[in-house]
């Protein structure tokens, strides 16, 4: 076994087992929690840590993939999100962050690391990856709040007395935060369409057409979802609905270039 997948598979297992526990906190009516889901979140947050380091150290010092810095930045996020909730309780995100870096670090173990920031490319090509890949962790967590939205509805409407008792937050609460994530991962988004039309010389080029289409067409289907909320409001279903198509296309737009490419073109 070599010391890249003896650091991952413990780090896995950490970050599933303190998402787990973190889960089970955030349902349970007790105000007292136990710790240890934080504590086991730290330990696969050095574990994350100590996966980026030896990716680095072993690959080309000069190229980084795409995963190693999805994987950076859900480490950052993670670490973010741990201080955070020494001043202000979390237990809505940090489940969440749990099953994302997880994720990413499995992303980083085992997709090919085919797509590379290098460099020596230029500082507004390096930016127009990196807020395309925060675009889509920002619009990923909202998509994973509308469906807390509409499962916190669904049980008020039924009148679920476990939900009255468990550190469920306000429905008004959870909607909030979910409007403004949409709001700030369609700005990221504008901000790295933007970057790709002034950076890249076509973007309409083959090996960014699809990618191009599909981040704009997300863009526009985010545009249009805000705007009809702020109009009129929308229900907790058409929410997640906007939310699961709009993750869904920057999904096959960043990181599914094979599938377009050879299923659906």
């Amino acid at each position: 076994m070599d010391l890249s997948l003896a650091l991952y598979l413990p780090t896995l297992c950490l970050y599933i087992w303190a998402g787990i526990g973190l889960s089970k906190a955030f349902f349970s009516h007790k105000e007292n929690t136990s710790k240890l889901p934080i504590l086991l979140l730290v330990a696969a947050s050095i574990g994350h840590l100590a996966l980026i380091v030896n990716s680095n150290t072993t690959n080309s010092a000069e190229h980084l993939s795409i995963t190693q810095v999805a994987a950076l930045l859900a480490w950052l996020v993670t670490v973010t999100m741990l201080i955070t909730n020494t001043y202000i309780k979390n237990l809505v995100f940090l489940p969440v962050v749990s099953l994302f870096s997880a994720l990413f670090i499995s992303l980083q173990e085992f997709v090919p690391q085919a797509s590379t920031i290098s460099i020596n490319m230029s500082a507004g090509m390096i930016s127009h990856i990196v807020l395309s890949l925060f675009a889509f962790g920002v619009l990923s967590i909202s998509f994973l709040y509308a469906l807390q939205l509409a499962y916190i509805n669904y049980q008020l409407k039924h009148k679920q007395i476990s939900l009255m008792n468990s550190a469920l937050p306000p429905l008004m609460s959870v909607e909030h935060i979910l409007i403004k994530l949409m709001i700030f991962g369609t700005i990221l988004l504008a901000i790295a369409l933007f970057s790709g039309f002034v950076f890249i010389p076509n973007m309409f080029a083959d090996g960014y057409a699809h990618k191009t289409i599909l981040s704009s067409t997300a863009f526009l289907l985010y545009i249009v979802a805000l705007a009809l909320q702020h109009v009129a409001g929308l229900k907790a279903r058409t929410l997640v609905t906007f939310n699961l198509f709009g993750v869904a296309l920057l999904t096959l737009a960043y990181f599914g270039s094979r599938f377009v490419k050879e299923i659906l073109l």
